[in-house]
């Protein structure tokens, strides 16, 4: 079983998010709650990658695009692209169903979370989505 490395993981989270409804609260409260329960080191490191490889916003950003007007995501679009490349999803797939695709994905590919922050807050984002949509044509 091939494992997450933890930028990967952390950028998940910020995809999922983003399908979720990424306004800036909700960006701001996912941020501090990884901070916490990955560990500020650990979190601060996989943050700084994926900020220098262009795949995420980060809270400065997302905090100046507030002050503008402009809501910004945390994932950029090279990381949304790179969620997609990594677990091989569709980016043409309609949007309101893009987490039902990575579901659906996550449980065939075999790649193990070690993060259990980002694992708790994938599938708890999924389920909400599920339950929010009860009647909609779920692939």
């Amino acid at each position: 079983m091939k494992q997450f490395e933890d930028k990967e993981q952390v950028l998940l989270a910020y995809y999922v998010q983003y399908y979720r409804g990424a306004e800036t609260g909700e960006v701001k409260t996912l941020h501090q709650r990884l901070k916490e329960g990955i560990g500020s080191e650990r979190y601060e490191k996989a943050m700084a990658s994926l900020q220098e490889e262009g795949l995420i916003n980060g809270m400065e950003r997302v905090e100046q695009a507030e002050k503008e007007g402009a809501p910004l995501p945390m994932a950029t679009n090279e990381g949304m692209l790179y969620i997609n490349d990594t677990l091989n999803l569709q980016s043409y797939t309609v949007e309101e169903h893009q987490l039902d695709y990575l579901e659906n994905n996550l449980k065939t590919s075999n790649l193990e979370f070690t993060l259990e922050p980002v694992k708790a807050y994938v599938e708890e984002s999924i389920r909400k989505e599920a339950e929010d949509e009860p009647n909609s044509n779920r692939p």
